[in-house]
């Protein structure tokens, strides 16, 4: 898989066909062993254009593969690796380890336990490297083959600056010097490989040339990017020149940043704030009543947020600070992305809805979202005010029957969720986190594209609190988490948080995925109405038991009282 892929069997390379035969037996192999469906296939090899008839073609690309894995096991000697049809979809029944792209991973993931010595962790982590032979999926067409490559280049930086961060805490700076030059230039806008470079030329008594490494890069960046090295670097530019240099801290989180900073996106003239749909309850945690549940209060029914009285001042019409919605050349208001007729209550002579958003100890901060946007988005003034029942009492016209969830009402529910949690209202905490998950959910289904890699950073926090961490870079984190139709880390994050669970002592996310899909019978899942909670369970015990030598055979005792 890294490089052009091929298919060898007892010393021969073996003709693996076409580029989109080739797509085909690459979207089995990265899911070694777990049912493949049919639509996912289609939609892997194809992206949105497929043939007229995509099963068909596909059913031929399988039978040649059929064939290729019979001359392959022919000539090993009877070592198969097959594929199965299954009422979930195609399965590649092979060993993962056969695979580079496997055993690469599992390689990196021993490089990433804290609890192996450092020699045995630099071992499996130059071991992995070793196994790169070019940009995986070399030549393959396709949006997926090129999140593949992007996910596996991601992850080829953390093990990279993993193993070197290691091996200079080893006494081996003459190794990393070796290694390093010519993945800096393979990489030339990754911080943290000069970082590290740097550190091991000082060792090396050769302090200068750590000195012309940082000129070099910081003219680079200016030139590519426009911006000037990070706190990092410049901190450790700092130290060479006076010649003392802080010890490294041990297995700190490495943030490999992309090559190239993202599009700036134009910032919507109205951005609107409601509560998401409807979504099916899910099952509730054990022996608890279901945080899911929408209460008779309705959506705004939720934890008690900080005050936020002072945002909700009174706006004068014709003020400065009355919004002024968009119109469109017909003369309508285009509030939410379409065109809506324009109501003016005065004008039509309408009369105004009295609303009375009775502040709960639940869900005030979504009340003050959807007291304080949403007039914006749909053009009218509102007045507000406090009565003696801390009642907020506000008067506007008809609002559009539809309007789509928004990033920034996430983002504001999150929040709200880590501000209880810091003061201790932990179950006031898991409703906010409930709204915010299932918004979330919403989002991403809408278009991931756009919603999910703003909204990453938050799940990430989330997920901390609640004793979930991960053993590789945060970028790489997030990486997979803004890919929820390729990759399970959505569905299984958001069921992580559903569930309330607080592990007392941290968890990997990413040993937890692949405990769970390497589960008999298990579809790596993409929403979260398709996560078993008893098969997530068991990942979570088997993942903690790993990571800390344990025996532990009940769930529950990985669980806060």
């Amino acid at each position: 898989m890294f490089g052009e892929m091929e298919v060898r069997s007892a010393g021969q390379s073996l003709d693996v066909g076409t580029p989109r035969q080739q797509t085909v037996l690459a979207a089995l192999i990265v899911d070694a062993r777990r049912p493949v469906a049919i639509e996912t296939l289609v939609n892997r090899v194809w992206d949105h254009t497929p043939p007229a008839d995509p099963r068909a073609v596909l059913y031929s690309h399988l039978s040649r593969i059929r064939r290729l894995l019979a001359q392959a096991a022919a000539l090993a000697d009877g070592t198969t690796a097959r594929i199965e049809r299954r009422h979930a979809g195609y399965v590649l029944n092979a060993d993962p380890d056969l695979t580079d792209l496997h055993r690469f991973r599992r390689l990196a993931e021993q490089g990433s336990d804290r609890q192996r010595g450092d020699d045995v962790r630099a071992a499996a982590l130059a071991e992995a490297l070793g196994l790169w032979r070019g940009s995986p999926l070399a030549g393959l067409p396709g949006e997926w083959a090129a999140q593949v490559r992007d996910s596996w280049h991601q992850r080829r930086l953390d093990a990279v600056v993993r193993w070197a961060q290691i091996e200079l805490r080893l006494g081996h700076p003459a190794l990393v010097i070796a290694t390093l030059p010519d993945l800096a230039a393979e990489y030339p806008l990754v911080e943290p490989f000069e970082t590290l470079l740097m550190r091991a030329l000082h060792a090396t008594g050769r302090g200068a040339e750590a000195l012309d490494r940082y000129s070099a890069v910081r003219q680079r960046l200016a030139d590519k990017l426009g911006t000037d090295p990070g706190p990092e670097l410049r901190a450790l530019h700092q130290a060479v020149l006076h010649g003392e240099l802080p010890p490294a801290p041990r297995d700190p989180v490495t943030t490999v940043r992309p090559v190239t900073p993202p599009a700036p996106r134009p910032r919507p003239t109205a951005s609107v704030s409601v509560v998401a749909p409807h979504w099916p309850d899910l099952a509730p945690p054990d022996g608890n009543e279901s945080p899911t549940t929408p209460s008779e209060n309705g959506p705004l029914n939720g934890p008690l947020a900080p005050d936020h009285s002072a945002a909700l001042k009174p706006v004068e019409p014709g003020s400065a600070e009355e919004p002024q919605p968009p119109k469109t050349s017909s003369g309508r208001v285009d509030a939410v992305g379409t065109d809506t007729p324009a109501t003016d209550p005065l004008a039509t002579g309408t009369p105004p809805i009295r609303v009375r958003l009775r502040l709960t100890p639940r869900r005030t901060m979504l009340a003050a979202l959807t007291a304080v946007v949403l007039p914006a988005a749909i053009g009218s003034v509102r007045v507000f005010q406090r009565d003696e029942g801390n009642e907020l009492s506000s008067v506007t016209p008809s609002a559009p029957a539809s309007i789509p969830p928004s990033v920034e009402s996430a983002q504001a529910l999150f929040a709200t969720a880590q501000k209880l949690d810091q003061g201790g209202r932990a179950k006031e905490a898991q409703a906010a986190i409930v709204d915010a998950v299932r918004l979330y959910d919403e989002l991403i289904k809408l278009d991931p594209d756009r919603n999910a890699p703003p909204l990453a950073p938050a799940v990430i926090r989330a997920l901390g609190r609640a004793g979930v961490d991960f053993s590789v870079s945060e970028a790489v984190l997030r990486t997979w988490l803004v890919n929820p139709v390729y990759t399970p880390y959505p569905a299984i994050s958001q069921m992580l948080l559903l569930r309330g669970w607080q592990l007392k002592a941290p968890v990997y996310l990413d040993v937890i995925v692949s405990n769970y899909e390497r589960a008999p019978g298990i579809t790596s899942p993409r929403n979260v109405a398709d996560v078993r909670v008893d098969v997530l369970k068991a990942a979570t015990l088997e993942g903690s038991n790993t990571r800390y030598g344990t025996q532990v055979r009940d769930f529950e005792q990985l669980l806060e009282p």
